[in-house]
């Protein structure tokens, strides 16, 4: 059951994340101009580590009373996002002009563009950002589902909170447990909902077909 509540807060941040980073990766991708500014800035903020600013964000959170359970589906987003990110701005600079061209000679608006073009065309590198994120997102359950914060414990259901308990209470049948189960579900998904995606997005979506 803990498994269950760690597993939405995995699809919550891909889904999270992506509302925001491949909107910005295709901007920034298809422009040279704003890859050049941008590209070292994100860079930068993403070579930061996420725990550092766990303190600073678990203040903002118990600030505007969010609840923990939601908080450390932030906390995970914190460092999971960049791969999204990367790898979402990898796909949207190997977009050809010369479809960019094609799309404007036939017309085509700005938002047919990128229904049509652009979401398309980064969709495979999209899935691979989700597959690492979606892994990063994993093992970041397990620092951010159970957190010493000023004295106090933060913890909420999950399976990432158990590992951390077991690990603190020196329970080493529980920790070696859970690890077992996270890394089944891990393999489980990777081998059916993500093998299912893969395939859709190197068979339909492919710009080298």
């Amino acid at each position: 059951m803990e498994s269950f509540f760690t597993l939405v807060r995995v699809v919550g941040c891909l889904l999270v994340g992506s509302l925001w980073t491949v909107p910005v990766a295709i901007w920034i991708g298809t422009s040279a101009q704003r890859l050049r500014f941008a590209q070292p800035l994100i860079q930068v903020l993403a070579s930061f580590p996420a725990p550092m600013l766990y303190p600073l964000a678990l203040s903002l959170f118990l600030w505007l009373q969010i609840p923990f359970g939601l908080g450390s589906m932030l906390l995970m987003l914190l460092g999971v996002q960049w791969y999204i990110l990367f790898n979402v701005l990898a796909g949207a600079m190997r977009i050809p002009q010369e479809l960019e061209y094609a799309m404007k000679v036939i017309g085509s608006g700005r938002t047919e563009k990128w229904f049509k073009l652009y979401f398309p065309s980064v969709f495979p590198s999209l899935v691979t950002g989700w597959v690492t994120a979606a892994g990063g997102a994993w093992n970041a359950s397990i620092v951010a589902e159970y957190v010493l914060y000023k004295g106090h414990v933060l913890t909420t259901l999950g399976l990432g909170s158990i590992i951390s308990q077991a690990a603190f209470s020196k329970s080493f049948p529980l920790l070696a447990a859970s690890l077992t189960v996270m890394v089944a579900v891990v393999v489980i998904l990777n081998r059916t909902v993500w093998a299912k995606i893969y395939f859709l997005a190197q068979n339909r979506y492919r710009l080298d077909l």
